[in-house]
């Protein structure tokens, strides 16, 4: 790096998202963040050019209608007063159902928040028109997830447009993206899921294999995005906050 090369400082912001704001899309909450930078007065670092933006990335664009505990925001700033002071300025000025959790400063040869992404856990609350509640008991649940985990292959079909425009149907097996597939209470599944640009395995897809294997349709209710994760250099899963 040359002498007069600004070194510019890297942070990792851990945000929730609840309540109506969770209908916000992907460019609704660029722009909300882009606003709430300067109504909490942060020293965010800007790109060059005649159109100069806030250089910020995030982990993995959350679905509308989805909540979450654990999502993430890498931003670059030119100068801070430390962690605690921006996360206290960044909550200050935020609506109602949107909270910095937590922050974490990055060195220079970590990966931005999109390119480390893995996995991502969810807890998504089911119900069936075609079952009794007592079907949807956590220990019902808990026979249904490991029995489809035990399979040798979880095929899910999807329709895609094929050449000349013409709907083909694909099947494709998920089995190798499903890490952890377990009831968490009665009507409630945990799961962690692969993510990322290699494979990245919808909690939707894995209720519809559900389904299929057990010949009752399950409706999903809700989706909470509990956390994401990466991998680490020993091969194991790490949330990005660590």
């Amino acid at each position: 790096m040359a002498d007069n090369e600004q070194k510019y400082i890297r942070v990792r912001l851990k945000f929730s998202r609840k309540g109506p704001v969770k209908y916000l899309g992907h460019l609704d909450m660029l722009r909300y963040f882009q606003k709430v930078m300067l109504r909490a007065n942060i020293d965010i670092r800007y790109s060059e050019g005649f159109n100069p933006h806030q250089i910020m990335s995030f982990a993995y664009p959350l679905g509308v209608s989805m909540e979450t505990t654990g999502d993430y925001l890498d931003i670059d700033l030119v100068s801070y007063d430390g962690l605690e002071d921006l996360v206290t300025r960044l909550n200050k000025v935020m609506n109602e159902g949107i909270a910095i959790e937590s922050a974490k400063l990055l060195d220079d040869k970590a990966l931005n928040a999109m390119a480390a992404v893995y996995a991502a856990g969810y807890k998504v609350t089911v119900s069936s028109s075609e079952m009794d509640q007592a079907d949807l008991a956590k220990d019902k649940l808990e026979v249904m997830c490991q029995e489809l985990v035990a399979k040798p292959e979880i095929i899910i079909s999807k329709k895609k447009c094929g050449k000349k425009k013409k709907e083909e149907v694909v099947e494709k097996d998920i089995k190798e993206g499903i890490f952890e597939l377990k009831a968490d209470s009665d009507n409630v599944l945990n799961m962690l899921l692969k993510s990322g640009s290699a494979l990245n395995i919808k909690p939707v897809s894995v209720i519809e294999a559900l389904s299929e294997n057990i010949g009752k349709n399950l409706k999903v209710e809700a989706i909470l995005r509990t956390d994401i994760y990466g991998q680490a250099e020993d091969g194991s899963i790490v949330s990005l906050s660590q």
